[in-house]
């Protein structure tokens, strides 16, 4: 699933892209895509508005329109936006995004388009007033690469759920917005904490350094596009993968050997989900 940066990335390919673009025409092959409102209601409001900026809050795009409409889009496991489309491209010449999971496409008034493409049908669009009619969207947690998240907040946010493991607390929406699976592995790594370790176990030391990490490594990962890993899943506006892969130092490489002490990276499932440790630098 596309996480923060790869969410931010998208977010600001379309700023730059759709802004102040009106929508002609849209679109929709896939009738589950739409969450809010029906789907006539959907069709009839969307038509004849106009892009007047693009946000984001945590893995939400939020696209502000004339009237004050707000078109949420979630992208799920595998969705995609681009932007502007082009059925020549080499990417889907060379079959890598298949045009039969192009489930909604808007069309502008200069007849370019916006196509949200998802294999696995996982993403959901809204086309709301107020994001709180968004239950998931309202109850969302601090934003890690705002200026306000402060060491201080972090912690006040950790002591929420003290008794709790730390890997899951990272991952829960309602307390950090934004980071998923890939982040979440990278930061524990980075930060010599192991996924299971107990948030009251966790020291002054031990808390600044995970808290400096997050920053980090999102911030990188944002600089560098986000990441496209194994499944290929994730690509920008213009179609093209995301660059931080190759710097991600532990998710992924089951087997291979820590670069800090060369021990093999090791898998454990925490909750559902893969998580990748070096069990001698991430002592639990």
């Amino acid at each position: 699933m596309p996480e923060l940066p790869e969410v931010e990335t998208i977010r600001r390919g379309l700023q730059e892209k759709i802004k102040n673009k009106q929508i002609k025409d849209v679109v929709i092959n896939v009738d589950k895509i739409v969450n809010k409102p029906s789907l006539g209601e959907f069709i009839t409001k969307i038509k004849g508005k106009k892009i007047k900026e693009v946000d984001r809050r945590g893995k939400y795009i939020i696209i502000h329109l004339n009237l004050e409409d707000k078109l949420i889009i979630h992208l799920g496991m595998t969705g995609l936006l681009i932007y502007p489309y082009n059925e020549n491209s080499e990417e889907i010449a060379e079959g890598k995004i298949k045009t039969k999971h192009n489930h909604l496409i808007f069309t502008f008034t200069d007849d370019t388009q916006l196509v949200f493409n998802d294999v696995r049908r996982f993403g959901k669009i809204f086309l709301v007033s107020n994001i709180n009619e968004i239950e998931t969207l309202s109850k969302l947690g601090i934003e890690p690469l705002e200026d306000y998240f402060t060491e201080e907040v972090f912690i006040r946010v950790l002591n929420k759920k003290k008794k709790g493991k730390i890997k899951p607390f990272l991952m829960n929406q309602k307390f950090i917005a934004g980071l998923g699976n890939i982040y979440a592995n990278e930061v524990l790594y980075r930060s010599n904490i192991h996924p299971l370790r107990l948030i009251s176990s966790l020291n002054k030391e031990e808390v600044r350094n995970l808290y400096q990490q997050i920053k980090l490594v999102l911030s990188e990962a944002v600089e560098l596009r986000g990441s496209t890993v194994a499944d290929e899943a994730y690509r920008d506006t213009d179609g093209e993968k995301g660059k931080f892969a190759k710097k991600l130092q532990v998710y992924a490489r089951k087997g291979e050997p820590c670069i800090k002490c060369g021990h093999s990276i090791e898998v454990l499932r925490i909750e559902g989900r893969s998580s990748f440790i070096c069990s001698q630098c991430q002592k639990l």
